[in-house]
């Protein structure tokens, strides 16, 4: 009987895990992401971003890096190009109601903790401080990595599988440049997946 149960536990445990409503779209900002979600009771989900960023992606952050690190002291930073920047994103997220008498559809606001890994290439352009050689670039790796809270409202509709979503989130990273705070914010929706 011990043996039955071992072995029909985790069919037990995929076809909950399956039966729960899904949902995958598209995020627009920082980062632009594809987005998975699941519910995994009534108001609680689990949500996965696989994303990237423009090249110009925080002008002002990478500028603070470059004067943080000791390669590049007595040089004088110009610009940066950031290189097929990769976003991988986990969070777990708890739901809660927000009543509208006689609104169509189901609003909500959600937060919750979540993690963010973010790596790719970074170019600097510099130049040395006066007497001037000329620019110069280096290419390094970058990655950020740290836990983040999110916060944000989201709208299903009724008669059509699709939500929209508003949120902000806040990274405290721990690596690359240790105790800073990041603030990311983006709009997107997302098609419900149902059984």
């Amino acid at each position: 009987m011990r043996k039955i149960i071992l072995l029909l536990l985790p069919v037990f445990v995929c076809t909950i895990t399956w039966a729960q409503d899904h949902s995958m779209g598209l995020r627009l900002g920082d980062p632009i992401a594809l987005t998975y979600k699941r519910q995994i009771r009534t108001n609680r989900a689990v949500e996965f971003l696989l994303g990237t960023a423009s090249r110009e992606w925080r002008r002002d952050y990478h500028r603070k890096s470059f004067y943080e690190y000791s390669k590049y002291d007595g040089y004088n930073y110009i610009s940066h190009r950031l290189d097929n920047p990769v976003y991988l994103q986990a969070r777990y997220l708890l739901h809660y109601d927000i009543p509208v008498e006689g609104m169509e559809g189901k609003l909500q606001w959600y937060w919750g903790p979540g993690g963010m890994l973010k790596f790719g290439k970074i170019e600097y352009r510099y130049r040395q401080r006066p007497p001037d050689n000329g620019p110069r670039t280096d290419v390094r790796n970058t990655i950020d990595f740290g836990p983040e809270i999110i916060g944000g409202v989201e709208y299903t509709f009724e008669d059509t599988p699709l939500n929209v979503f508003g949120e902000l989130s806040v990274l405290f990273e721990v690596a690359d440049r240790p105790l800073t705070l990041q603030l990311f914010g983006a709009v997107g929706a997302r098609f419900l997946l149902r059984n």
